[in-house]
């Protein structure tokens, strides 16, 4: 169970992390069997596959292309806002659309009552900002840093829903009409990913079997000093593809050595389908006297997938080029 110190979603550049981008030495790499992101992860959204021999990059997407997304491939009915770009939400108090106006923004944009999806808990309903919108309240959608300031707010508003399909109305917050779309599910993709911006679902993920895990930068619960107590933060990490089969151990305890993880220790591991079971936890936050992310050696993790193969995971590094936001991380097919 999460505990927070708050919940008021402020502006999301207060969370952002203070340290700039440095220009310094990586750091040495414990082994040349590695694979280094070609992409910012502050600043893409890149899936990779897992294969016995080696670890591809299925695609690469920039942030700010889609807004909402709906759960599609596994049973379910969570819709998420873009938590890539700090998107949130809002109830407005009413189920009359046309209430709802620029007007409902200036009294509402102080509120505390704005919510996020912390992707980590994107398969935990309590934890998603639209988990009762099928109560035909009228919600405000802040599209979050990627869209210009007068695009920024939508309404949107719950119509119906089957085991194949989710219909819902949206509108720009000044705008006078409304439009009707419908997004039908499939069983090829997790969710079906819908932008304002082109009126019609977008592509976003690869197939449900196409990938395995994706580094990407979100905003969520980042677990303060204090145990068990989380606040709101600017992050960048790993997410798995729980719908796809994937399950993750967390391997933390700092006696245990990468190398000496076999097939035996994976078969007594305990695994969890939790999204983020490997989140951002792989590096240690930088201090002001020393702004260099270091990577946690305590921090493997080992990866069933649905083929039922396991894999060892540890990242080593942070930066390419002395350009921090680049990962290395190491994944050997345990046998």
């Amino acid at each position: 169970m999460r505990t927070s110190i708050f919940y008021i979603l402020l502006p999301a550049l207060l969370f952002s992390s203070c340290f700039k981008e440095i220009d310094t030495v990586a750091q040495l790499k414990s082994t040349e069997e590695v694979f280094t992101s070609q992409h910012n992860i502050s600043r893409n959204v890149t899936f990779f596959k897992i294969y016995p021999n080696t670890t591809q990059e299925v695609s690469n997407k920039s942030l700010g292309g889609w807004d909402m997304a709906f759960q599609s491939a596994e049973e379910g009915d969570n819709v998420l806002v873009n938590y890539t770009v700090s998107a949130k939400v809002i109830k407005t108090g009413t189920s009359n659309f046309s209430e709802v106006n620029k007007e409902t923004v200036n009294t509402l944009f102080n509120s505390d009552e704005w919510k996020f999806n912390d992707p980590a808990y994107s398969n935990i309903k309590d934890s998603i900002g639209l988990k009762s919108w099928e109560d035909k309240e009228v919600y405000l959608v802040n599209r979050g840093s990627a869209s210009l300031p007068e695009e920024a707010y939508y309404k949107i508003q719950f119509v119906s829903k089957t085991p194949e399909s989710y219909t819902f109305k949206y509108a720009h917050v000044e705008s006078t009409g409304e439009i009707e779309k419908t997004i039908n599910r499939t069983s090829s993709l997790a969710n079906v990913y819908f932008s304002f911006t082109e009126n019609a679902v977008v592509e976003h993920e690869p197939n449900i079997n196409e990938w395995d895990f994706y580094l990407a930068p979100y905003f969520g619960w980042f677990e303060t000093l204090t145990a068990g107590e989380y606040s709101p933060y600017n992050m960048t990490g790993a997410m798995i593809n729980n719908e796809g089969g994937v399950r993750i151990a967390q391997v933390f305890d700092g006696g245990i050595d990468y190398n000496s993880i076999d097939l035996t220790m994976a078969h007594s591991l305990t695994y969890t389908d939790w999204k983020g079971a490997i989140g951002s936890t792989w590096k240690k936050i930088p201090s002001t006297e020393n702004p260099i992310y270091l990577m946690d050696t305590d921090k493997k993790y080992v990866i069933e997938l649905d083929d039922g193969n396991y894999y060892k995971l540890r990242f080593l590094d942070y930066y390419l080029d002395g350009k921090q936001g680049f990962p290395s991380f190491e994944i050997n097919a345990i046998k």
